[in-house]
């Protein structure tokens, strides 16, 4: 028999099973170099940089310290801009010469595109508009009826409280007179039918 066989029948024999380790997940996050290649920057969550992530220098020896405010050029030409909690703010793209050259080339059908697309976005607009206004409008009648119901609640409950108010006051127990004077008199003929 060997080990494993061994531990096996111990744990059997036991009434034990062994959980598997599961082998530690590693994160990647995002990392670049700045535009003269010297620092390396990080984000503070998994997948690429996003607007709202914190961004941090890296030294060579791994340590990460918040990257100082304001606008740095990356090694692959992107601009980011970060706030003085070195937050992602802002993602500048790079522009490119060629992309120029496109441009102009479809310019015109573009052009017709986007007078077609503006049309219809004001259209979708207005359908959107229509639908908010009458959302908004039964939001209103119906916060207006529950107003309304609040107003009778608490006019009853105000009426309740004036009648408490104007109930008569009754006296506590303790406070009845003769109550002491009676309790003497009563104890005054009890010693006397005893003592007789």
């Amino acid at each position: 028999m060997n080990a494993t066989e061994a531990i096996n029948k111990i744990k059997e024999m036991l009434g034990l099973e062994f959980k598997k380790v599961e082998e530690p997940k590693t994160e990647k996050f995002a990392e670049t170099t700045l535009e003269d290649g010297t620092t390396r920057v990080t984000n503070d969550k998994e997948g690429d940089f996003e607007m709202g992530d914190v961004i941090y220098v890296k030294d060579e020896d791994g340590t990460l310290t918040p990257a100082p405010a304001g606008e740095h050029t990356l090694s692959d030409g992107y601009v980011i801009v970060l706030d003085e909690e070195s937050r992602l703010i802002e993602i500048r793209i790079p522009q490119s010469e060629d992309v120029g050259d496109v441009v102009d080339e479809n310019a015109s059908t573009e052009e017709e595109m986007s007078t077609e697309e503006e049309q219809t976005e004001t259209m979708n607009f207005e359908e959107e508009l229509k639908t908010i206004k009458s959302s908004i409008d039964q939001m209103l009648s119906l916060m207006q009826a529950q107003s309304e119901d609040f107003k009778s609640e608490i006019d009853g409950l105000k009426a309740e409280v004036e009648t408490f108010k104007k109930a008569p006051e009754t006296t506590g127990i303790t406070e009845k007179k003769g109550v002491k004077e009676n309790f003497a008199a009563y104890r005054a003929s009890l010693l006397k039918k005893h003592i007789k």
